[in-house]
């Protein structure tokens, strides 16, 4: 009896995926990023180790996948370091990236109360997503197993019938933003400035951060 003739694999499809989180859009991120450091991003989380995290993409095989020059992914690579999405470091000869992801909290008024962030890790990613709502529903900061929470504290005090407004950070959490999250620090910065605009202070006066 004759064996029936091998099947022919006609048809292939790639159905790997991977998390993009809608909070870099939300947050201006992705606004602030290059194009083309949004391709090697992508790039990068596309080979990243689904159980230990790591990614070894060579830069020849990042400039092939972009459409960029090795060049143009070097530069890419340092903005994402920079805007805190990709933290490089050397194994060998080779180059390794960890993703960081990093999501904002805000108050049910959308005002910014602090910054969640965790290493990219594609096979613990639910067990992060649950960890932050768990903070998120119980208001326990302190009790995040995976995701750390760098805490804004900000408060807004305007003194009725009179021209003074304070923005007050505690000198700890100031520290902490500046050595961690320097874009944060920015933003602070900014928010203060355009409530000085807002109420028309002079940024001398006793507007503080």
């Amino acid at each position: 009896m004759s064996k029936p003739p091998r099947q022919i694999e006609l048809f292939k499809a790639e159905t790997t995926w991977f998390h993009v989180f809608k909070s870099m859009i939300d947050s201006g991120d992705l606004a602030k990023l290059s194009g083309s450091a949004v391709k090697v991003y992508l790039v990068v989380k596309s080979y990243t180790n689904f159980s230990t995290g790591q990614s070894f993409p060579a830069i020849e095989t990042v400039a092939e996948k972009t459409g960029l020059s090795e060049r143009q992914v070097l530069r890419c690579l340092d903005e994402l370091e920079v805007a805190q999405y990709i933290n490089k470091s050397k194994t060998g000869r080779n180059n390794m990236y960890t993703l960081r992801e990093k999501i904002e909290i805000k108050t049910s008024g959308g005002i910014p109360k602090a910054v969640a962030t965790w290493d990219y890790l594609p096979d613990s990613v639910r067990e992060a997503v649950a960890d932050l709502r768990h903070v998120m529903v119980t208001g326990d900061f302190n009790g995040a197993k995976i995701v750390n929470i760098q805490n804004l504290h900000v408060q807004i005090n305007q003194v009725s019938g009179e021209n003074n407004t304070q923005i007050q950070v505690s000198d700890e959490t100031l520290q902490k933003i500046s050595e961690k999250n320097p874009e944060l620090l920015e933003r602070l910065l900014s928010i203060r400035n355009a409530v000085n605009k807002t109420m028309d202070i002079d940024p001398e006066s006793d507007s503080e951060l």
